[in-house]
């Protein structure tokens, strides 16, 4: 029996199906992207960070998504001197056609930078949540939806609007990358405010590795990881757990 091709494979999908591609494929690539910015080099290829992203995906659709991603922006795997091509939409949609609407942001680590003026902490955790597009969105199985360059769901937005008074939409946010900004600063520094609020109870950890779990798990994550003394380490719903954001952040190495 002659395997199907992709566009067979898609044809058969719901909408809905189709649309939850799209969202694992735009996040398995910006994974790639940010490996690359990270560490210099991609070191899996797109069917292992597809299983590590969609772990209840099912091995058939992990496949039809790391081969759609092979594709239209191939990685070649290298300890060094790694190779990433990103194609356009344009090119995305010839291949599988308008009516599927599987568009993946055109996303790349030698062009996809936040504003070098933010300080290393913010640029870094922009690359590390969005690799550095402001428009990046991604839709989580559950509903909950997450925006912009840090990411940020609408929780955080409600806790910004309510510390400030302002007055946006989730859509409105995600297209001005200023607001973006003002809001990282309003949520890292209510982070640190946090921090030093545990007093010495802190001072072992790494600030930056601090921030970083208060990002991926909320203040009072954060807290809780400390004063468990790290057996606090739930994973969030793509699998990161708190420890593995600290040590991707921290200044200090591994605790």
């Amino acid at each position: 029996m002659t395997p199907r091709s992709i566009e067979e494979q898609l044809e058969q999908l719901s909408e809905e199906q189709r649309q939850q591609i799209l969202t694992f494929a735009q996040l398995a690539k910006i994974m790639a992207v940010t490996e690359v910015a990270s560490k210099g080099y991609v070191s899996q290829s797109y069917l292992d960070i597809v299983r590590k992203v969609y772990p209840g995906g099912g091995e058939t659709t992990q496949q039809l998504i790391a081969a759609i991603l092979d594709e239209i922006a191939p990685i070649e795997v290298f300890n060094e001197k790694p190779k990433l091509q990103a194609h356009t939409n344009h090119q995305l949609g010839a291949a599988y056609g308008k009516k599927h609407q599987i568009n993946i942001s055109d996303t790349q680590a030698d062009t996809a930078r936040p504003d070098t003026t933010i300080d290393s902490f913010k640029r870094k955790m922009a690359m590390s949540e969005s690799g550095g597009d402001a428009n990046a969105e991604i839709t989580l199985e559950d509903g909950r939806t997450f925006t912009g360059l840090y990411q940020f769901g609408d929780l955080r937005l409600q806790d910004y609007r309510k510390a400030t008074g302002a007055k946006f939409t989730q859509d409105e946010f995600k297209q001005d990358e200023q607001l973006q900004q003002k809001v990282a600063d309003w949520h890292f520094a209510d982070i640190e405010d946090a921090i030093d609020a545990l007093g010495s109870e802190a001072d072992r950890y790494d600030r930056d590795g601090l921030k970083a779990i208060g990002h991926l798990g909320g203040v009072g994550g954060m807290r809780k990881y400390v004063r468990t003394k790290g057996r606090y380490d739930p994973a969030d719903a793509l699998g990161t757990s708190l420890q593995s954001y600290y040590d991707k952040f921290s200044q200090r190495g591994e605790v």
